[in-house]
């Protein structure tokens, strides 16, 4: 009985490990040598069926991760854009970039909940076509 292929085996932990560095932002060749394989060996991990869907996992969840970092941050830096926005001590370039910046999160912020709104009534249409009580006459 000979050895089982690379593709009917399990992502190993270090190929595994290796994937996760590279959603990080690591070189492959950098992500080799951390978990102490060489570079050909991981090119041929890549081909197997799971590794592409691993490695995107690892990037969404890197993502996630900094969303929530910059979520939880929103807060604090709105207010430090204002004070260097407002403060008169901050030159005038670094005051236009905040100023800027401020209105640019404001327009987002609008658009996004435009949006939001349009999604809504769609789906409400959809909901009612799809055997709601019919406010659409089909002509």
């Amino acid at each position: 009985m000979g050895k089982r292929r690379r593709e009917d085996q399990e992502l190993p932990p270090v190929i595994k490990k290796a994937l996760v560095l590279r959603a990080s932002g690591a070189s492959w060749v950098d992500c080799a040598a951390a978990v102490g394989t060489s570079v050909t060996n991981l090119r041929e991990w890549r081909k197997h069926p799971d590794a592409d869907g691993f490695l995107q996992e690892a990037i969404k969840s890197n993502l996630e991760q900094a969303h929530t970092l910059l979520a939880d941050a929103a807060p604090h830096l709105a207010m430090r854009l204002v004070e260097l926005g407002l403060d008169p001590k901050v030159k005038a370039y670094a005051q236009i970039s905040a100023i800027s910046e401020a209105f640019k999160v404001l327009k987002q912020g609008v658009i996004d909940k435009e949006q939001q709104d349009q999604i809504r009534v769609i789906k409400e249409t959809l909901d009612q076509l799809e055997g709601g009580t019919p406010n659409v006459i089909d002509v």
